[in-house]
């Protein structure tokens, strides 16, 4: 896996290039985010390189590390962060492994669980696909 000079960081996949997969969160069956981006990525020492901002209701990216797996993996400003799941297993403490899908009430309480975590899969719904919907 490449890493990254930067951030130490190390992706496992890439953006998805086929077409838009329907994504059910186990955590909450009514809720199907679309995500044509999802990326695995371990924290490097200066954390994912992406950066977030609630904005309209979503969770949406604002800057990325130049250089940044996520970067790298086609990870975009203004794609939004749709769900987030650790890869290690070990969170949440309640349900280890679960992906959390990414609401207005919960866009706090899970940056701040993400920030605990080491290799985390990030799923997005990319900018450009956002005006599809």
């Amino acid at each position: 896996n490449p890493v990254c000079p930067l951030c130490t960081s190390r992706v496992n996949v890439g953006r998805d290039t086929g077409p838009l997969r329907l994504r059910m969160g186990a955590s909450d069956a009514s809720a199907a985010p679309l995500a044509d981006v999802i990326i695995n990525v371990h924290k490097g020492q200066t954390g994912f390189g992406i950066y977030f901002i609630q904005r309209g209701g979503h969770v949406v990216v604002t800057k990325l590390d130049e250089g940044s797996e996520a970067q790298k993996a086609g990870v975009q400003p203004e794609d939004r962060l749709v769900s987030i799941q650790d890869n290690d297993k070990q969170l949440p403490v309640q349900n280890p492994g679960e992906e959390i899908v990414i609401s207005q009430k919960n866009y706090h309480e899970a940056l701040t669980l993400v920030r605990t975590m080491h290799h985390v899969r990030f799923s997005f719904l990319s900018n450009g696909m956002q005006a599809f919907l």
